[in-house]
């Protein structure tokens, strides 16, 4: 279920999903609702690569959840749970491994809450894809954590999960092994209300505390209004929190899972 569920998250997803409505247009190329499939898809291209609509679509999910600039205010709690991103494995040109920009934002901000009030530190998420051999993306992460200055009695790892959902479950067969209730959940501000969702439903009782925060002050020019890289990285984020969101209501709320 989970490589089939990877699979259609692939299909519904830029740029797979483009390139089936251009084939789809270049097989029935003759018939007329295929060249308006066509002039359709040329729209949503240019629309949907847009800063003007990223910012549309990434601010519902960022603005959700406020930042826990005083951990105090959220007293108490037990634990902070930061869940892993991106890994980057040593090989070719890259001599060792690292993460990415959002897993080291997720940590860095993981890292000020325990500065601030020093509290156990749960890495949750091991390997994602399953074409690939598992790389050592949690304790990867952990060593981060270590470095910085968290103290390694205080750093524990779960890296059996391989998405959000899974991170829940595991997460709470641990919180009870441990004892703990209360936790400060650590992720991308846009990954949050994804999150919150499964941990509320599966590991209660999570505080939000996002980290990773994409977006300034509204403000679009016109280079906004065209097609650029950024944007269109961007709006497939999005789209992916927005899925992953579907699935998991449906999962959590109608399915019984």
């Amino acid at each position: 279920m989970f490589v089939l569920k990877q699979f259609l998250k692939q299909l519904l997803l830029p740029p797979v999903s483009w390139l089936l409505l251009l084939l789809a247009v270049l097989i029935f190329w003759r018939r007329r609702w295929a060249r308006k499939l066509f002039f359709a898809t040329f729209c949503l291209i240019i629309v949907l690569h847009s800063g003007f609509v990223s910012y549309g679509l990434r601010y519902p999910l960022e603005s959700r959840y406020m930042p826990v600039i005083d951990p105090a205010q959220a007293e108490p709690y037990d634990a902070i749970v930061v869940l892993t991103g991106g890994s980057i494995p040593a090989g070719g040109l890259i001599p060792f491994p690292t993460i990415d920009a959002a897993m080291f934002r997720r940590l860095d901000e993981a890292w000020r809450l325990y500065r601030i009030r020093p509290k156990p530190v749960v890495v949750s998420g091991g390997h994602v894809n399953p074409f690939t051999p598992a790389a050592n993306e949690n304790q990867i992460a952990r060593d981060y954590l270590i470095r910085w200055g968290v103290q390694p009695t205080d750093v524990l790892g779960e890296d059996r999960s391989r998405d959000t959902f899974e991170s829940a479950v595991e997460v709470q067969k641990l919180l009870k092994q441990k004892g703990w209730r209360r936790y400060l959940l650590v992720t991308s501000a846009a990954h949050m209300p994804r999150s919150m969702l499964a941990f509320s439903a599966r590991a209660p009782e999570p505080i939000p505390a996002p980290g990773d925060f994409s977006l300034r002050a509204f403000e679009i020019t016109p280079l906004d209004l065209l097609p650029s890289l950024g944007a269109a990285r961007a709006i497939a984020e999005s789209l992916h929190e927005y899925i992953g969101l579907a699935n998991y209501y449906w999962r959590i709320h109608i399915s019984g899972d």
